[in-house]
């Protein structure tokens, strides 16, 4: 499965994210259930070069292995 890179318009805000190819459609709506649920997002252009979804989920870990901080889990504090 492909994902291209696609730019995102939503009233005044605007976004980027790779989406399955079967929603990469200039003028297409999608929800983009990650960043909210405030309705569907426009979508304004597809990037020519799509990435294959293994690539994706290795681009993914990189980028989250950047922010350690956010992958650790938190365990609460013994207050005793």
């Amino acid at each position: 499965m492909q994902f291209p890179q696609c730019r995102f318009r939503r009233g005044s805000e605007r976004t980027v994210a790779w989406i399955e190819a079967r929603g990469a459609k200039v003028g297409a709506k999608v929800e983009l259930t990650t960043l909210d649920d405030g309705g569907p997002w426009l979508v304004e252009a597809v990037q020519s070069a799509p990435l294959a979804a293994e690539a994706l989920k290795d681009m993914q870990d990189i980028n989250r292995n950047a922010f350690a901080s956010l992958k650790r889990r938190r365990t609460p504090r013994n207050t005793d």
